[in-house]
């Protein structure tokens, strides 16, 4: 029973809702039968208010953008912000104009007050985004231009908006985000540091003179430009597999230039390993026949009708 009752609150508050925004339109009809009769000074008084008020809030918001984007702040906060006080400023404007018209503003902010707190139970998921969109904006985990990882997927930064973040994916795919799910996913920042570094594996034969391949190796990457010489780069043996030598290549290069950087050593160790005739080994299965020695052969056993 309790908590069928608790499920029934929500209704409940939807029912006051609605009767209290019932009794606000009626007190507001009877308002504006009163307006009916306000002189007509009073009228042209709360047009000229109108017009004006309108015409010194776009001043101000022109005056406002201006100075928030010759600040550092992003390009998303200054338009929520301008848009924020926008819309306080209408308010503000409107709710002027019915004091001139001697309409009482208690009507008014508490039918303003029941929309508002309808309209927030229906759009709380958006209002989420919205919040989650702000503390990304402040703290910047990313920027547009760098390409991330957020959960499972992958793209560059093309917009930060307050309901969402838009990936273009290496595809050239369009992948918009709610903030809500951005915010609380693991996210990479593969452009934050300056210089990344690259993880290689090459395969030598077993034949090979390990010596004389780590310093081919290790050559071919220095005659990369992108590579840097800082860190150094570092090659060794990561392990004796099956049928080859797997040679671990470590290189670091600024973070623009990855996937260049990537190839480039890829195909001068290639190049490499074909000019000093190192193998590059195939998988390989060794099969041994033998015969079977004669201990192993079955003997015959002699029974008495055999002699």
């Amino acid at each position: 029973m309790a908590a069928d009752g608790f499920l029934q609150i929500p209704y409940v508050y939807y029912v006051y809702l609605c009767l209290q925004m019932g009794y606000d339109c009626v007190e507001m009809e009877n308002n504006i039968e009163a307006v009916l009769d306000t002189p007509l000074q009073t009228v042209v008084l709360v047009v000229v208010s109108l017009t004006l008020g309108l015409l010194a809030i776009k001043l101000l918001l022109i005056l406002l953008k201006r100075l928030l984007l010759v600040s550092s702040l992003d390009n998303a906060i200054v338009r929520f912000v301008t848009t924020s006080i926008r819309v306080l400023l209408w308010v503000a404007l409107l709710l002027h104009c019915m004091q001139l018209l001697d309409i009482p503003l208690g009507s008014m902010i508490a039918l303003l007050s029941a929309i508002g707190v309808a309209i927030g139970l229906a759009i709380q998921d958006s209002i989420a985004n919205v919040a989650n969109g702000l503390v990304m904006i402040m703290t910047r985990p990313f920027k547009v231009g760098d390409y991330v990882r957020i959960g499972d997927d992958e793209g560059t930064i093309e917009e930060l908006r307050l309901m969402n973040t838009v990936l273009s994916t290496a595809e050239n795919k369009k992948l918009i985000l709610p903030n809500k799910t951005v915010f609380t996913s693991r996210i990479v920042n593969f452009n934050t540091n300056p210089i990344r570094r690259i993880e290689l594996f090459f395969s030598v034969d077993y034949s090979t003179d390990l010596d004389k391949a780590i310093a081919v190796t290790e050559k071919a990457c220095h005659s990369c430009q992108t590579v840097l010489s800082s860190p150094s780069p570092r090659v060794e043996l990561s392990r004796a597999a099956a049928s080859s030598l797997d040679i671990l290549v470590w290189v670091w290069c600024s973070s623009a230039e990855y996937w260049n950087t990537y190839f480039a050593v890829e195909r001068a160790v290639f190049d490499a390993y074909k000019a000093e005739k190192i193998e590059i080994p195939f998988d390989q299965v060794t099969v041994s026949m033998r015969k079977d020695s004669p201990s192993r052969r079955p003997r015959t056993v002699k029974t008495e009708a055999s002699k």
